[in-house]
């Protein structure tokens, strides 16, 4: 999270009339110092281009040294000199069900897709891997999404058609969701993660949680990451890293994969991250849904559909501490809401039905199923 920059004291007083005012001030007393006079035409363009390099150049200069000001490019660099790189886009992944006629071979990188509707075209899914149809006439492919991005993840049953035909298959369907497709990492995102980088290479020691937590997050698609340490009191050193992918939702096979891959390398084990002898678990969370419910009153201006996603987003960033505590406060949600700015007033708020916290467990992660205002949609006070 980037903290607000505050330009040093002495670049006050650096705009360009004051500038100018000083250069007239400074000029030999028989110098005429008029308005439009030479000397003063003379000056003034030289005072804008001071006051641009002071007043813009300058203090952007200064922010780009340090990571928590510094942004694009300029971040990329303060993050490569810690090791360390913006997290790229990933495609969305998921498995497919094929129906047809036995002995039916679907080559890799046949494409299947989620047919266009209206303005919105379709999504293209590509088969990683060449399949025949066997016996039962079905058979299951993984596939991964044509575009990187959040347009690859769809919803059960999306996924219907092919982009070609292709004789001896007669139905498709994706009977999970497709998920993990995500956009670049963001700024705020790659500086969370230089500022946590830097803080553990001070108090660090190899293969605590907050390094577990780390090397997760510098695994294209991860979002949080949490450990629970000893966690099958049968297996000594036994670590399990519960992973939920950029977009806030349990992270999917192959991201799971990436991550058990990227921090115990076993093909590798030179690049090994996690200390010899650790037994590592990589899996998604058990999500627990819950529903908000309360009787609103809008500010002015203000419609349902605009603040409830404003307390959703605020809910959801909200869930990162409540992991850490294992615990749903219902205070800070009554507080989350009451500090949204198009709630004017509110009353009744339950979660899940109830007026108590909600206690998780060690593998569980919150979602917010629904938000349900009291308010009718499209009401604007």
């Amino acid at each position: 999270m980037s903290t607000e920059f505050v330009a040093p004291s002495w670049l006050n007083d650096q705009d360009a009339e004051t500038i100018h005012k000083r250069m007239m001030a400074a000029l030999p007393a028989d110098i005429d110092d008029t308005e439009a006079g030479f000397p003063w035409d003379l000056t003034k363009p030289s005072a804008l281009e001071k006051a641009e390099l002071l007043q813009f150049h300058l203090v952007e200069t200064l922010k780009l040294m340090f990571p928590m000001w510094a942004y694009g490019e300029w971040l990329d660099y303060h993050a490569n000199r810690i090791h360390l790189t913006r997290r790229p886009g990933t495609p969305a992944y998921g498995t497919l069900t094929i129906s047809g006629l036995v002995g039916t071979t679907i080559p890799k990188g046949f494409v299947f897709a989620v047919p266009a509707v209206g303005n919105s075209p379709a999504v293209e899914f590509l088969t990683e891997e060449e399949v025949t149809i066997d016996e039962s006439g079905t058979v299951e492919v993984g596939v991964v999404a044509a575009e990187i991005g959040l347009t690859g993840n769809v919803p059960e049953g999306a996924v219907a058609i092919m982009a070609e035909p292709m004789t001896g298959i007669t139905a498709v369907t994706n009977t999970e969701r497709v998920t993990g497709g995500t956009v670049e990492e963001d700024d705020d995102s790659l500086r969370e993660r230089i500022l946590e980088a830097e803080r553990a290479g001070e108090a660090s020691f190899v293969g605590c949680d907050a390094d577990y937590i780390r090397w997760a997050k510098e695994v294209p698609g991860v979002g949080e990451a949490f450990v629970i340490p000893q966690w099958n009191p049968e297996v000594k050193n036994s670590v399990k890293l519960v992973v939920l992918d950029a977009n806030g939702e349990p992270a999917n096979e192959r991201i799971l994969q990436e991550v058990f891959n990227y921090i115990i390398s076993p093909d590798d084990r030179i690049n090994r991250k996690a200390p010899i002898g650790a037994i590592l678990t990589v899996a998604a969370p058990t999500m627990v849904p819950i529903t908000y419910a309360l009787k609103a009153t809008l500010r002015a201006g203000y419609d349902a559909a605009s603040v409830r996603v404003a307390i959703e987003s605020d809910i959801w960033n909200y869930y990162v501490q409540a992991k850490e505590d294992n615990l749903v406060k219902y205070n800070e949600i009554h507080a989350l809401i009451t500090r949204s700015p198009g709630i004017f007033d509110f009353t009744s708020l339950t979660l899940n039905g109830k007026t108590d916290n909600i206690v998780l467990k060690q593998d569980e992660y919150p979602e917010t199923e629904s938000i349900d205002l009291g308010v009718p949609e499209g009401v604007s006070m």
